[in-house]
């Protein structure tokens, strides 16, 4: 009977440690982009220095993160900065895909990435990560459906007038500021906002001045494209994971000033619109006047 017993504790044991392995195995197979060794309280500088690489976020997001179809290598206006950062600290630039702006913060957090570009600076993400930059300053207009002809925001300042905009972006805290009486017609991507004005389900849709010229130069359905007055400009920054080192944050922060200064930025940015084929308009700047 005692035999009988401790079989039977070497069993539960050893169901135990084949359940503990397997959940193991399931978390590791869970994360898709391999792990480093980090130590606990180790910094994101001295990740950086230890591993001779920087990790920065990407998806599918023209003209900011693009995926050359020929070479399969991210291109855009962001990786253009990035690979500089990177050069600066001559470490080599890691992209890795997280699932868009609403991952920003999370990706921080998790330590799946050291930076993730093209954010505002929110009083609410500020609670959850830190910030660099600015990096460059963009302008929000608005694109007609061909059968509506809004030119200030007071045009599109009406209840009835149907505005699209992209969940969880600051194209939705900017039309609530400008045109707070208009309709918010809110979607999950930008194609889905391309067809919905181009068809008539909403009158125009506001956004970055680089994001509606991509959307209008695939889209011919879509109508005029405005920049509405009084003018909405607002900075773009660099994303960071909270740390009290902040030796990332004080580079980071020197970069983008120095970038700016000297036109880096804004060069980047009409380049990576040329690249797209896209007419850059004369009233377009990426400079906070």
């Amino acid at each position: 009977m005692a035999e009988r017993r401790r079989n039977m504790g070497i069993r539960r044991r050893d169901v135990a440690s084949a359940t503990a392995i397997a959940a193991a195995a399931a978390t590791v197979a869970a994360v898709s982009v391999p792990a480093r060794a980090q130590p606990k309280n180790e910094s994101t500088w001295d990740l950086i220095k230890r591993t001779g690489q920087v990790r920065m976020g990407v998806f599918e997001y023209s003209p900011y993160f693009m995926r050359d179809k020929a070479s399969g290598e991210w291109v855009g206006a962001m990786v253009d900065m990035g690979k500089d950062i990177a050069n600066e600290l001559k470490v080599k630039y890691v992209p890795v895909e997280v699932g868009g702006f609403g991952e920003a913060v999370l990706s921080l957090q998790a330590g799946k990435v050291d930076m993730n570009f093209a954010l505002q600076a929110t009083p609410l993400r500020s609670t959850a990560i830190d910030f660099a930059g600015p990096i460059y300053w963009i302008e929000w207009v608005t694109v007609n459906n061909p059968k509506f002809h809004g030119k200030v925001w007071a045009d599109y300042n009406k209840e009835g007038v149907k505005v699209a905009v992209m969940t969880g972006t600051s194209d939705e805290l900017l039309l609530r500021k400008m045109a707070p009486k208009a309709t918010r017609v809110e979607f999950k991507s930008a194609a889905e906002i391309a067809l919905a004005v181009s068809s008539g389900r909403a009158d125009a849709f506001t956004t970055t001045v680089l994001n509606s010229m991509v959307a209008k130069s695939k889209n011919p359905g879509l109508g005029d494209f405005v920049n509405p007055t009084p003018r909405v400009a607002l900075p773009g920054y660099i994303g960071l994971r909270l740390e009290e080192d902040q030796r990332w944050q004080k580079f980071l922060n020197r970069w983008a000033e120095w970038n700016i200064l000297l036109g880096h930025n804004e060069a980047r940015m009409k380049a990576a619109l040329k690249r797209e084929g896209l007419e850059i308009p004369s009233t377009v700047s990426f400079s906070p006047n």
